[in-house]
């Protein structure tokens, strides 16, 4: 078989055996771009454009972060925790200031409860640990403060 296809081939004329040299490398040439670089080109793009939005979103999420508070108050914090909780009408169980931590055991109506949480480490109340416990329609909560605020 091989050699009754070299044996026609030999017969064809130069002109025709250098124009299916020529067709077979055009045919190659095709099959590559087609086939390998315009793939990889649509590949690079996409993940080119992936990148582009990934880097824009963590932009917004860094400029979304909380800033921390740096008001300066005159009233110490744990003034400031006792008094606002209070206000609010929440339960304080146990208040200890014990130097460098303050604990504090309370219980009120959970979104009074949450949003006393929220306030506070947005004014710069650093929380070591942090317990919530439901009972009933009201929530209990064990606090560890840093009171180096």
């Amino acid at each position: 078989m091989k050699a009754r296809l070299r044996e026609h081939w030999l017969q064809l004329p130069l002109r025709d055996r250098q124009l299916c040299g020529v067709l077979a490398v055009f045919l190659l040439i095709v099959v590559c771009v087609y086939g390998l670089w315009l793939p990889a080109q649509q590949r690079l793009e996409t993940a080119e454009a992936l990148y582009l939005k990934r880097l824009a979103q963590a932009g917004e999420v860094q400029q979304a972060r909380p800033t921390l508070a740096v008001k300066v108050f005159d009233q110490p914090l744990s003034t400031r925790l006792s008094e606002s909780a209070a206000r609010l009408g929440l339960s304080v169980q146990q208040f200890d200031v014990d130097g460098a931590v303050i604990r504090i055991s309370m219980m009120g109506d959970a979104t009074t409860v949450l949003g006393w949480l929220h306030r506070i480490e947005h004014e710069g109340a650093q929380f070591e640990s942090l317990s919530l416990e439901k009972q009933d329609s009201s929530l209990q909560i064990q606090l560890l403060i840093n009171n180096q605020a």
